[in-house]
């Protein structure tokens, strides 16, 4: 039996990468239909809003989950508390956008917050709704079984 540590290969963990695509392509999905329906419904600021809400919460999720899979891969033991920093520092980087926004002069005559507001939502919920259909279909492993060498050496 041997103590050394688990391989931090990518081939291990390979969970991440294919969450983080489809998240990213389901998100973007949804981005598009939300900004045709602001176009449609309330014109060049109401996309203006609803591609720029969506592309920066896409751009934030994107950020924090990549950060979370690559320490989770590197360093396991680390990975719940710099998914919970991670999670803060989202949070803050987006309402930091918001007060900005908040404090335009011309806010409303370049995007409309509430088409801005659904792409926010929208993508936030395409995101969500994907990673949690993804976790609950991946096969990840419970535990790791010995390698056939590890054991006939025991022998």
């Amino acid at each position: 039996m041997t103590t050394e540590a688990p391989s931090a290969d990518r081939r291990t963990r390979p969970y991440g990468v294919a969450a983080l695509g489809l998240a990213v392509l389901a998100a973007v999905a949804v981005a598009l239909v939300v900004a045709l329906l602001g176009l449609l419904l309330g014109g060049s600021t109401a996309l203006v809003g609803a591609l720029v809400g969506a592309g920066v919460t896409l751009l934030v999720l994107a950020t924090g989950f990549a950060v979370v899979d690559m320490v989770a891969g590197l360093l396991p033991q680390a990975s719940m508390v710099v998914a919970l920093l991670t999670y803060t520092l989202q949070m803050v980087a987006l309402a930091a956008l918001l007060v900005v926004l908040r404090g335009s002069d011309d806010l409303a005559g370049t995007l409309s917050p509430e088409w801005f507001a659904a792409g926010v939502i929208g993508v936030a919920l395409a995101w969500t709704v994907c990673l949690l259909v993804h976790a609950t279909r991946a096969r990840v492993p419970l535990y790791d079984l010995p390698s056939p060498r590890a054991t006939a050496s025991e022998r």
